[in-house]
């Protein structure tokens, strides 16, 4: 069978989704670095396993993320750090390009779905966080996932075996894996998974009560399997910690309020303007073109972001304020902005040469990738009006134009957003309080290899000249500058015995009560060490510090 022939069966999707996969981790950087102590946090559960529980004043609700932690230790403890590392970002890259273009195959051609794949894979902001030890890549990747699966139960696709709800089961099971990862961003795809159902119940589906008894039972079957199985795998690599206690307590303990520092950053944020852009695409779309796949970009669009205001109301965050939480709405706006392509192109295949406006639009894309000049909310706002009314022209011209020509303008349509779209992320410049993670790091290389060597290799240290019953207090400098290095044992409010250069009277209390039997001491330079060191001495025995050095504190600090 020639390869042209391959491409057109299902096996054909598979190796598509492949080289896809591949040119996107390949294009952009391996190692992205981190965006807040958090991501140290779960680099060194993945690393070095229980001991950095066990050693901790307190390891507050972090050890509980078992649905990013369980898998990449698994792969560390096979792979090492960096290898480990390195396939986790590859699957992660597959997992969302593999939602994209099931999601947009299921609705129209190979070609739309390639373009559509490809170009959101191709997005700074998808690959800044898949090469990042954070939670948002995994969060980002099960919600694309979980748009296919919806889509596949909603719109007829084959069951599978004894037609049992597949679809519905393996939708319950990303669910729950999402809910082990962070229940925000299970929250957060829940309602857009919600939206295309609603859509296959109203608009296509005449479905029994019993057909639909049984994808209810196969949501509650796939999501409780694998909620339990990340329970079991818990009290392996956390032995003697209950997860339920843990969420209750830190729940009750948790104001997510006090994160907030500047609450109205999404307001001159250019990135959020693509969220905006794809509600509005999705609302013309489905006014308009009013077919199956428009009401369903309609409703992953809705539900993502009115979930998102919702919750902002009921639970005050930095939910539009963080990269790290704004950037889960892109799996929905990718969608949306997909989907609402193919209403408009149906089933149309483009001329052949669609290839060439895809290689070169693929180019342009990653170059756009390494945009780091921050441009005015005006031009940014420009930029989107652009893209939207570039949609309406299609919309409304659609019918003067034959099927391949149209579906050859949407495919160039396409590029242009993913084209906007990294000029807009990656001129928003440093906003808020959680700006100072570009998503150009996607592209660019800041050296993130040897921060991360560096980190493991202080926390290295701490752990040889340590045991798993030594309970840990941590200091840093008062500039934090090296309160990256710290993070690798959970730096932060609940085991810092002090934030000062010194021990002051306040301190000492603070000190006293959380009864470290170990002090880890980071800063720039051993004089700061020995400052703190000599202040302590009326409070513990203090033996003549134990040291070493790494040759890299952070980004702009050799």
């Amino acid at each position: 069978m020639r390869l042209r022939e391959r491409l057109t069966t299902p096996l054909g999707d598979v190796l598509l989704v492949a080289l896809i996969s591949a040119i996107c981790a390949i294009a952009s950087r391996t190692w992205v670095g981190f965006n807040s102590p958090d991501s140290e946090f779960y680099a060194s559960y993945a690393i070095f396993g229980n001991d950095i529980a066990d050693r901790s004043i307190d390891p507050a609700y972090t050890w509980t993320r078992l649905g990013v932690i369980a898998p990449t230790r698994l792969l560390v403890s096979i792979f090492g750090p960096w290898w480990g590392f390195g396939i986790w970002r590859v699957l992660l890259i597959a997992a969302m390009v593999t939602g994209i273009y099931v999601l947009v195959r299921i609705a129209t051609t190979r070609q739309l779905a390639v373009t559509a794949a490809l170009m959101a894979g191709l997005s700074s902001v998808l690959l800044s966080y898949a090469g990042s030890t954070y939670l948002s890549g995994t969060v980002m990747a099960l919600t694309c996932l979980l748009f296919a699966c919806a889509a596949w139960g909603a719109f007829g696709m084959p069951r599978g075996l004894f037609g049992f709800p597949w679809p519905s089961l393996l939708a319950g099971a990303l669910l729950a894996w999402l809910a082990m990862a962070n229940p925000y961003g299970m929250l957060l795809a829940l309602c857009s998974w919600i939206g295309i159902r609603i859509v296959g119940l109203v608009a296509v589906d005449r479905r029994s009560a019993r057909l639909l008894l049984a994808d209810a039972f196969g949501v509650i079957v796939g999501f409780v399997v694998i909620f339990l199985g990340f329970l079991g795998i818990g009290l392996l690599l956390f032995p003697g910690r209950n997860w339920f206690a843990t969420y209750l307590e830190w729940n009750g303990k948790l104001d997510y309020a006090a994160f907030v520092g500047d609450w109205t950053t999404w307001q001159r944020d250019t990135a959020f303007l693509i969220p905006i852009l794809a509600l509005l695409v999705a609302a013309i779309a489905a006014s308009v073109i009013r077919n199956r796949w428009a009401f369903s970009a309609l409703g992953i669009s809705v539900g993502s972001l009115g979930f998102t205001g919702v919750y902002m109301l009921l639970q005050p965050g930095p939910w539009l304020e963080a990269p790290t939480y704004l950037v889960l709405l892109w799996p929905a706006a990718l969608a949306s902005l997909a989907l609402a392509a193919a209403a408009i192109s149906k089933l149309a295949t483009p001329p052949a040469w669609w290839i060439a406006i895809v290689v070169v639009g693929a180019g342009l894309v990653i170059w756009a990738g390494h945009w780091d000049t921050q441009i005015d909310y005006g031009v940014g706002l420009a930029i989107a009006v652009v893209l939207l009314l570039g949609f309406i022209a299609l919309v409304t011209l659609r019918v003067r134009f034959t099927s391949p020509t149209l579906a050859l303008l949407v495919i160039g349509w396409l590029v242009l957003v993913a084209l906007g779209g990294q000029v807009l992320q990656n001129g928003r410049g440093f906003l808020g309080t959680y700006g100072q993670f570009p998503f150009r790091a996607a592209y660019v290389d800041f050296d993130a290899q040897l921060l991360m060597e560096s980190r493991v290799k202080a926390q290295e240290f701490v752990l040889a000249n340590t045991t798993k019953d030594d309970r840990i207090g941590i200091w840093t400098d008062p500039e934090r500058m090296t309160a990256g290095l710290a993070a690798m044992q959970l730096w932060g409010e609940y085991n810092v015995v002090s934030f000062g250069s010194t021990l002051s009277l306040g301190d000492s209390e603070r000190f006293t009560s959380m009864r470290p039997t170990v002090l880890a001491m980071y800063a720039p330079t051993r004089d700061e060490i020995l400052k703190f060191w000599l202040s302590i001495q009326g409070v513990a025995p203090s033996p003549i510090p134990v040291c070493t050095e790494v040759p890299y504190l952070g980004i702009g600090s050799p």
